[in-house]
């Protein structure tokens, strides 16, 4: 996960995260072009300032941004190791790059662009309309700026979108070459002998000494800090206290039954069988078409005959065989394209086929069908009816929820709150992001609303299906790095592991250096008391290695194997161990499936290079520009 992170975080997804947190939290006024006082700008960028304080608040919602999509999973140590501050600064500075270049170029937003995008912007519609009204009490309540401020920042923000579109259109191309040589290579098969050596194998020969397991804990403090915990109060906003109080009439459940006709259809379904005729992804084309050859001619013979089910336990080679190829019903909408056309436009009692699809050549026989129905209005009305009053109570009980926040926005006292308007209010105790916390459980919104508090804040609304929340944050244990004496155990544990790491690297890489000097693979590994297995056939470009692992960490390494050149110039280490792998035959990749492919990994290319282009842009961006970081921030 961190791998994909590291990469993500220099991508353009974190600038884009950056622009939602502006849209959604943040007011004007982060940079301007005043000269700054002294300590008080996070960077400067050819005389345009950050202000620190703006850099802050940026990075706490990126941060929250981060945890809200991978919950416990984010921690202090990931931020470091993301380098999420420096990053969050970095694209700071471009964008005030950007926003120069853009004003160079001549771009612009005209007041009709500006008007339909904020029209477009659900927090500001009603009913599916903008409502004024909302707006301006979204601005002023929820975002805390003037709509001045506000226009401002999003006319930016469209600009940059401009910019951004503009460089794309002048990002590259790929060339029908280029698309063939990356299919090509991406889909040659390829087998590798491998040696595999854990460090499991190697623990119960290994000790740590007290020097060690000190010396450990001292380089490695943060690996066993303590994570940060909170203790929150909560009011409670339940659409079951408001179902009792809703009334839905009659001819609003017919409204909705003529409104939404389709949810009360029953669909089309068929009685079908099927005949399989398998193929496999390393079948050569020859032998694909004589397949297709043998489905056509079943088909012929079923057409001829009223024992479709004979012919099934005869050729058919899918689970379904021995059962005569019965399907049973089957639902329009709930299979694969190719095959719901198959089975779809048959009329009852027609053979169809034969349909290709990955698995194979499927001939299917339609024995019984019943058409697509609409329920009458009688025999949904009390569903209809049940269904919009526990809708009408959720709208209640969010609206509730929602006033009742413009009212604590000030005094914030939740219990005065909870007495006068008979609202249930929790306490929990201390919890750690990723605890369940009772009657809640481990909810990432929950809990993430909880985290981004300071003590005394109120958050806004969390929905929590089905209820509604707002929470007071009462008290928190910030992080802390326990003493040797508290961890001493587990510091240990690590000790060993480390060692036992450091020895399978050690014996991983000595045999791949016997190996690479010409010694026997399987004869190594025999003397280490470990077996040489094989993969197995598997494309270049899989998500993973048969027997190993992921693959996208040793692309580099697979991309260099050939017949002259089998082995890697480094074992590959995955979470578990080490390996040494040789290259022991390849097969090429099918070439008939190529136009099939050609437009989605065309577009792919693109893509890639255009992004190659945007940051060999903003490359030379910074190159040119006068950027003075503030270091003690980071």
């Amino acid at each position: 996960m961190l791998r994909v992170l590291r990469e993500h975080a220099t991508s353009w997804m974190l600038k884009g995260i950056l622009i939602l947190v502006a849209v959604t939290f943040i007011s004007w006024g982060g940079y301007s072009f005043f000269r700054e006082k002294k300590l008080s700008y996070a960077a400067k960028v050819d005389g345009v300032v950050i202000d620190i304080n703006y850099f802050s608040e940026m990075y706490k919602n990126v941060e929250k941004q981060y945890r809200d999509a991978l919950g416990p999973s984010f921690s202090e140590k990931m931020a470091k190791d993301l380098r999420l501050r420096e990053k969050v600064l970095d694209d700071l500075v471009d964008r005030i790059l950007e926003t120069q270049e853009a004003s160079r170029l001549g771009l612009d937003v005209s007041d009709e662009e500006l008007r339909n995008f904020i029209e477009s912007v659900p927090y500001f519609q009603y009913n599916g309309q903008f409502d004024p009204r909302l707006y301006d009490r979204y601005l002023r309540q929820v975002l805390l700026m003037s709509g001045e401020d506000f226009e401002r920042m999003q006319r930016e923000n469209l600009m940059l979108s401009k910019l951004m579109n503009l460089l794309r259109l002048s990002g590259g191309e790929a060339s029908e070459d280029e698309v063939l040589d990356t299919y090509l290579f991406e889909n040659e098969r390829i087998n590798l002998t491998f040696l595999k050596v854990a460090p499991g194998t190697f623990k119960d020969r290994t000790n740590a000494n007290e020097v060690e397991i000190k010396d450990y804990f001292q380089q490695h403090q943060e690996d066993f800090r303590v994570p940060t915990s909170a203790q929150v109060q909560y009011l409670v906003f339940q659409p079951s206290d408001f179902e009792g109080k809703v009334q839905v009439s009659n001819d609003e459940a017919k409204r909705y039954y003529d409104q939404q006709k389709d949810q009360f259809k029953t669909p089309k379904k068929v009685k079908a069988r099927e005949i399989l005729i398998k193929i496999n992804p390393s079948d050569p084309p020859e032998k694909v078409a004589e397949k297709r050859k043998k489905a056509e001619e079943i088909l012929e013979e079923a057409k001829k005959t009223k024992d479709f089910g004979s012919l099934a336990r005869k050729y058919s080679e899918s689970p379904t065989a021995s059962t005569g190829g019965d399907l049973g019903w089957i639902q329009e909408g709930t299979v694969i394209e190719a095959v719901g056309k198959a089975l779809f436009s048959a009329k009852e009692g027609e053979v169809s086929g034969p349909v290709m699809v990955r698995d194979g050549f499927y001939v299917f026989k339609i024995e019984d069908m019943t058409e697509e129905k609409l329920k009458p209005f009688d025999e949904v009305k009390n569903q209809i009816l049940e269904g919009l009053k526990r809708q009408k109570a959720s709208n209640e009980a969010s609206r509730r929820a929602d006033e009742a926040f413009y009212s604590l926005f000030q005094s914030r006292d939740l219990e005065k709150f909870a007495r006068e308007n008979a609202i249930p209010i929790r306490t929990t105790g201390f919890f750690k992001e990723g605890d369940e916390v009772p009657e809640i459980g481990g909810n990432p919104s929950f809990q993430s609303s909880a985290f981004s508090l300071k003590v005394g804040e109120i958050s806004p609304v969390v929905s929590v299906p089905p209820n509604f929340y707002i929470l007071k944050l009462l008290n928190k244990k910030e992080s802390r790095i326990p003493p040797l004496e508290e961890v001493k155990e587990d510091v240990r544990k690590k000790v060993i592991e480390m060692k036992s790491g450091n020895k399978a690297r050690e014996v991983a890489e000595e045999i791949l250096s016997q190996v690479r000097a010409g010694k026997n693979m399987s004869e190594v590994g025999k003397a280490q008391g470990i077996q040489i297995e094989e993969t197995g056939f598997f494309a270049r470009s899989g998500g993973a290695i048969p027997k190993i692992g992921p693959a996208g960490d040793f692309m580099t390494e697979l991309s260099t194997l050939t017949g002259k050149n089998p082995l890697p110039d480094k074992v590959l280490q995955t979470k578990d161990a080490f390996f040494v792998v040789k290259l022991s035959s390849t097969e090429p990749a099918d070439q008939t499936k190529f136009q099939s492919v050609k437009k989605d990994l065309q577009r792919r290319l693109i893509r890639q290079k255009q992004e190659e282009f945007l940051q060999n842009w903003l490359q030379q961006l910074r190159a040119k520009a006068k950027i003075d970081k503030n270091k003690d921030i980071l």
